[in-house]
């Protein structure tokens, strides 16, 4: 699988994120050095809500396309 949740994600959650017909609008993906500088960015622009949510893990071999990591720290933190 190309997506890894943590053990304490909901299952709602999770199919909120797997959610093709919403999920597009809901995650971007950025180089971990440009991460605030975009979550500055929404804000300047009046995106009420933006969160970091996990992490992208380099793929392990020629075989794997690596994967996302949702983490719920993320959703309890309530960043913005």
């Amino acid at each position: 699988r190309s997506t890894r949740f943590a053990a304490d994600v909901p299952e709602v959650t999770q199919k909120l994120l797997a959610d093709a017909q919403t999920s597009g609008g809901l995650l971007i993906a950025v180089p971990e050095a440009r991460r605030e500088a975009l979550l500055a960015a929404l804000a300047a622009r009046g995106v009420a809500t933006r969160a970091v949510i996990g992490r992208l893990e380099a793929a392990d071999g020629p075989d794997d396309i690596g994967r996302i990591v949702v983490e719920r720290a993320a959703f309890e933190r309530g960043q913005t």
